[in-house]
């Protein structure tokens, strides 16, 4: 019952939003959001494990060049080709990182 003699009777809304700013974030949240939550995160690891399999195994096809089925590229093409391996390697770099902060 004290409490409710502490609270004021009215309050700008300019130190309505300062006190909405500065809260700190409620530290329980529900069980229902915290499971979305891991839920969706869980999917995406997997959605990463899968894309970095896939990736390395098309960058094993790629490394392995065959001579017979590149033979009728252009050196453009080639080079789009190798330019593309460049890229795919960075990507599996940064997902490495990615996972070393986590």
């Amino acid at each position: 019952m004290n409490e409710s003699n502490k609270l004021p009777q009215a309050i700008s809304h300019k130190k309505l939003s300062f006190l909405l700013l500065n809260a700190q974030k409620d530290k329980f949240t529900s069980s229902d959001e915290s499971d979305q939550n891991n839920k969706l995160q869980d999917e995406l690891l997997t959605e990463l494990d899968n894309w970095e399999s896939t990736t390395k195994s098309l960058l094993k096809k790629i490394s392995g060049r065959n001579e017979k089925y590149l033979q009728d590229k252009s050196s453009n093409s080639l080079m789009a080709l190798g330019a593309m391996e460049v890229y795919l390697n960075m990507a599996l770099q940064a997902l490495q990182g990615f996972r070393k902060g986590s």
